[in-house]
């Protein structure tokens, strides 16, 4: 009995121990998943979140979170350290890092940028602003288009002079075979009626030698009856004259060279109407020229001033009803492009009208098939345009059309860069004045 009380006690003993030692552990009987309502607060899931907080650092976003829920899983003892491997899977989220390396696809974009440079295409396209034309940029000091009247019209009018870019003064050789425009050398010095504007002058010496020592008369202004013109014995006249012909350019080269100097840009304009002498038939030359014969008397003509003048600019002129063959298939239809053709063109920065009115409302020049734009695409030159005039240049009066911007824009764009207006309004400067804005810039700058 003793022996079995003792036992009691014992047993007693061992049940007091045990109740102690539950109360010592109380980790060992919470529910399980109690740490994932506290997010990780429980003792073993803090052991979790640490794994969790290496998750996060991996994907610095929503992977992080994943890691989160491994803490979670780590609620029973032992198992928190597999709860950090779900916060290895955090690791997955920055492979998501990956993803922001699609940022380098965004730099493609910077290849994109390239078509920018397909826009320097465009600037290629400014070849066509040349259109072939070609301008040297010797002849006038601002690019712009250019206006101009004769030299008795401003010295009448100054208050036009400061608008002008240009001026013609009287025909060259009108009355002598020898230089004698001293005149405009004194217009041109910086104390003279026109120091900034250029020298257009129309040289029509041959023209006017013939019908000096000839007794001919401008076409048409022979007595009735009489062919003594230049449209019927001017080709087989100045053929049977070239030489002193010839030597008149040299003179006035020579001269123009002495006074004026061989820096300064000055204009000639050559030979108006030379077309007239390749007329054939029985209302055409008594000994009419081949294109090639006009080519190779025109170049002549130049050769000889250009010896003495280097900075002289040439022009050559338009006849808008030009044959497309040696005055067969006249009106102008190839824009001249055959006539052209027998020309060294290479002596010549413009090409000019001369004689009747021009049209600033049409594309044509006149009546004729020929157009503004088409005769400059034949021979690549800027056009030198004038109002019109009558014989040995008398006036034809103001052509208002010319003062239209509108029309003035439209004539630009077909290789127009200038305008003489051989008898202007008085105010004309002001009316210059107020255009000047409203122009396009021109295609080319000679």
């Amino acid at each position: 009995m003793q022996r079995r009380g003792h036992v009691r006690a014992l047993q007693l003993i061992a049940v007091a121990l045990a109740a102690m030692l539950g109360a010592a552990c109380p980790g060992t009987v919470e529910p399980p998943g109690s740490g994932d309502g506290a997010g990780g607060g429980s003792a073993s899931g803090a052991g979790g979140s640490v794994n969790g907080a290496g998750g996060a650092s991996a994907a610095g976003g929503a992977t992080g979170s994943a890691g989160s829920n491994g803490a979670s899983g780590g609620s029973t003892a032992g198992a928190t350290g597999s709860g950090g491997a779900t916060g290895g899977g955090g690791k997955t989220g920055s492979g998501g890092a990956t993803g922001s390396g699609g940022a380098t696809g965004s730099g493609g974009k910077t290849g994109s940028g390239g078509a920018p440079g397909a826009g320097g295409a465009t600037g290629a396209g400014g070849k066509t602003g040349t259109g072939g034309l070609t301008g040297n940029g010797t002849a006038f000091s601002q690019c712009r288009f250019h206006f101009g009247t004769i030299d008795a019209i401003a010295r009448a009018n100054p208050s036009m002079i400061p608008q002008l870019d240009f001026y013609t003064p009287g025909w060259m050789a009108s009355i002598s075979d020898t230089f004698d425009m001293q005149y405009v050398c004194n217009d041109a010095k910086t104390t003279g009626t026109f120091p900034n504007q250029v020298p257009v002058i129309v040289a029509y010496a041959a023209a006017f030698y013939v019908k000096r020592h000839a007794g001919l008369a401008d076409c048409g202004g022979a007595p009735a009856g009489s062919t003594a013109d230049l449209c019927h014995q001017g080709a087989a006249a100045i053929q049977a004259n070239l030489t002193a012909i010839v030597n008149v350019y040299k003179s006035f080269g020579q001269g123009f060279a002495a006074c004026y100097g061989t820096t300064r840009p000055i204009i000639f304009e050559m030979e108006p109407d030379f077309y007239q002498y390749t007329y054939t038939g029985s209302t055409g030359q008594t000994q009419p020229w081949t294109y090639a014969q006009a080519g190779q008397i025109m170049g002549q003509l130049v050769g000889a001033m250009k010896a003495s003048l280097p900075n002289a600019l040439f022009s050559m002129d338009i006849s808008p009803w030009v044959g497309t063959n040696n005055n067969t298939g006249s009106n102008g239809s190839d824009n001249g492009a055959n006539w052209y053709s027998n020309f060294d063109m290479t002596q010549f920065t413009f090409i000019n009208t001369s004689g009747g009115s021009t049209d600033a409302t049409s594309a044509q020049i006149r009546g004729n098939a020929m157009t503004w734009a088409g005769v400059s695409r034949a021979t690549g030159k800027p056009i030198l345009a004038d109002t019109g005039y009558g014989f040995n240049g008398s006036s034809a009066g103001p052509d208002p059309a010319w003062d239209a911007p509108a029309n003035v824009n439209a004539r630009m764009l077909d290789g127009v860069v200038s305008i003489s207006q051989y008898n202007p309004a008085s105010n004309w400067g002001t009316t210059i004045a107020g255009i000047r804005g409203q122009l396009s810039a021109p295609i080319v700058c000679p």
